[in-house]
Formats: C-alpha cells, structure tokens, sequence
C-alpha cells in the first residue's frame, strides 16, 4: 500500500486532523505534525519534513495543508 504523508501549519490543523480521521481506515496515512496543537508553528518546517519524505520514493504522496 502506498504511503500517504500529511501535514499542515497551525491554520490546517483542524482541517488536517478531519482528513485523517476520516481516510485513515481506508488509507496509509502518517501524520508529520503538528501533532497535538493548533499554537502557531513554522510552515516551512512541516513542508520541508512533508517533501523529503515524498521525496524519498516515488510511490510516496504528500497532502500539506
């Protein structure tokens, strides 16, 4: 199964954490944070975090929000 990676800023985390509760019994998704907040976070970080690990393999997909 593919590997699904998401991730989001302080203003996605809402709307990131409804995507995985709804698509992760049907998909793989791994969430790389922000983990448990919605306190201001560095965008770049996650995005960064988010692209090196699609990146890493051609199979994987990426959701940044």
């Amino acid at each position: 199964m593919k590997k699904i990676y998401i991730a989001s800023d302080h203003a996605g985390y809402n709307l990131k954490n409804k995507i995985i509760k709804k698509f992760s019994k049907k998909l793989n998704l791994q969430d790389l944070g922000p983990s448990n907040s919605n306190k201001s976070v560095n965008y770049p970080y996650y995005a960064h975090k988010l692209c090196k690990k699609v990146i890493k393999k051609k199979t994987n997909i990426g959701i940044l929000v």
